[in-house]
């Protein structure tokens, strides 16, 4: 038997538990960068058939990508080498990602020039512009042991790809290509993708979370911008502060409420010590004094102090977050909300760290990967594709706006309009704290989001009191744990 081909029975025996990972798919939290960019702007004039754009083959592009422009750019870039060979005659590989129209299109591009470089390299694209579906359908195949030679995977996915033999780990591969530096990426948000020692997956893209701020507020006001000294109190006090009006013109302290989530712990519970669950996912934690605490402070701001849209605020605002209209000062979201914010004209903005709790300072590092299945045959050229597109240059040509190559952020920053003041901050936040520890990233968690999130809204709406939520929460999702027990 070829010891590269994953074990079929193994597979089949693990099938009910492959085709689970499905209920992860709509725990994805929306990171524009998975799917390449996300430049707000026009799309293409190209036919569109299921969301996949129908391009010229010998010119792909649009009006947002036009070739002319892509084609300047990927000469002027300087595409790596690996010690890997290339083919010495035709192979095809079959690459499975899920990206949107836009992103698509630059991704046909990445394509083009790819195969100018390496020409007997042939490169099948399937595409899914649905998450959900793309997951349906992969991990169908690949209870039946046959998957692309290259696939999308989401940082909560991967493990339970890992643990059924599904991946081939890609160290080798490293070895053999001097010029990968590994320093250049994250290293503290590789655990999506690493077991026992081996990396099965590579970043596409990668970023913390930030602590965004209406400058313009916070300046009518006369209170001074946030910065690294923030604690979460000072926060909390200052949004406060910030709440004023009423109706339509109402303007939040902060938005949006704190409700379960992956990334709940890190967020929100780690700065005073506490977690939703332990290290493995293996028992709820959220009943313990310290978690109990940081929620209750936060039921406090909406509830007593109505400085974070309610419900019901949120109705009546069609569900916009009301940051992004210039309705609320503070915002924790991902880096990627910054080429969101640097089109808009409406006000001025800022970021800076996320604020600490008496326990430390914690943000999710979050993102996506590409893996090489270890049933594809032609591993080599899989490889030679995955290196250049996940390459500082590759992430540079795709212009996405969380690379997880660090030397692609200022020069994706720049062309993005992105501040670079901004940029810097994400590098640093990425190098120093930001990680994995405390996100939920195995087969459970969308049950246990959507378990935990109607009782925790029944608190909000000050139909429960703290403490029982919690406890019903804790007594809804333990039994729903028994899913993250890996093989």
């Amino acid at each position: 038997m070829d010891r590269n081909l994953p074990d079929l029975n193994r597979l089949q025996l693990n099938r009910r538990r492959m085709l689970a990972l499905a209920v992860a798919a709509a725990a994805v939290p929306v990171l524009g960068a998975c799917a390449g960019d996300t430049r707000k702007q026009k799309q293409a004039a190209a036919p569109v058939k299921s969301g996949v754009p129908t391009l010229d083959p010998n010119r792909p592009g649009n009006e947002t990508w036009p070739f002319e422009e892509a084609e300047a750019l990927n000469n002027s870039l300087t595409w790596p080498k690996t010690d890997v060979a290339d083919p010495a005659s035709k192979v095809s590989i079959t690459v499975a990602m899920t990206s949107d129209v836009i992103a698509e299109v630059r991704n046909t591009q990445f394509d083009f020039f790819f195969k100018k470089r390496h020409p007997n390299i042939e490169v099948k694209r399937e595409i899914s512009p649905s998450i959900d579906d793309f997951l349906t359908k992969y991990m169908a195949q690949a209870a039946g042991g046959v998957l692309p030679d290259v696939m999308y995977n989401h940082y909560s996915w991967t493990q339970n790809f890992i643990a059924n033999n599904v991946l081939h780990p890609l160290d080798d591969y490293v070895s053999k290509t001097p010029s990968f530096d590994m320093d250049d990426l994250p290293v503290k948000a590789l655990g999506y993708f690493q077991r026992d020692g081996k990396l099965y997956g590579l970043p596409t893209d990668m970023a913390p979370k930030l602590l965004f701020f209406n400058g313009d507020l916070f300046d009518k006001a006369g209170i001074k911008h946030p910065d690294e000294s923030w604690t979460v109190e000072k926060m909390m006090d200052t949004a406060r502060k910030l709440t004023s009006g009423s109706g339509a013109e109402k303007v939040y302290g902060f938005s949006p409420m704190p409700i379960p989530a992956p990334d709940l712990s890190p967020l929100f519970l780690m700065p005073y010590g506490g977690r939703f669950l332990n290290a493995d996912e293996s028992a709820v934690l959220i009943t313990e004094p310290a978690a109990a605490k940081a929620m209750g402070m936060w039921l406090d701001l909406l509830l007593k102090d109505k400085a974070v849209p309610s419900l019901a605020e949120l109705q009546l605002l069609e569900k916009v977050e009301p940051f992004k209209t210039g309705h609320a000062a503070m915002h924790i979201n991902g880096a990627w909300l910054m080429t969101e914010l640097s089109k808009q004209k409406a006000f001025k903005w800022g970021a800076t760290h996320v604020p600490k709790g008496p326990a430390g300072r914690f943000t999710p590092a979050v993102g996506s990967a590409l893996v090489m299945p270890a049933s594809s045959q032609n591993k080599d050229a899989a490889w030679i594709y995955m290196h250049e597109f996940l390459s500082s240059t590759g992430q540079q040509f795709r212009r996405i706006s969380a690379p997880a190559r660090q030397s692609a952020w200022e020069p994706n920053a720049e062309a993005l309009g992105i501040p670079q003041d901004v940029a810097k901050l994400v590098k640093e936040v990425l190098a120093d704290y930001a990680s994995t520890d405390g996100v939920m990233k195995l087969p459970a968690n969308k049950k246990v989001v959507n378990t935990a999130k109607p009782i925790w809204e029944r608190a909000m709406l000050g139909k429960t009191d703290l403490e029982s939520a919690l406890r019903e929460i804790a007594d809804k999702v333990t039994p729903l744990l028994a899913e993250n027990k890996i093989a």
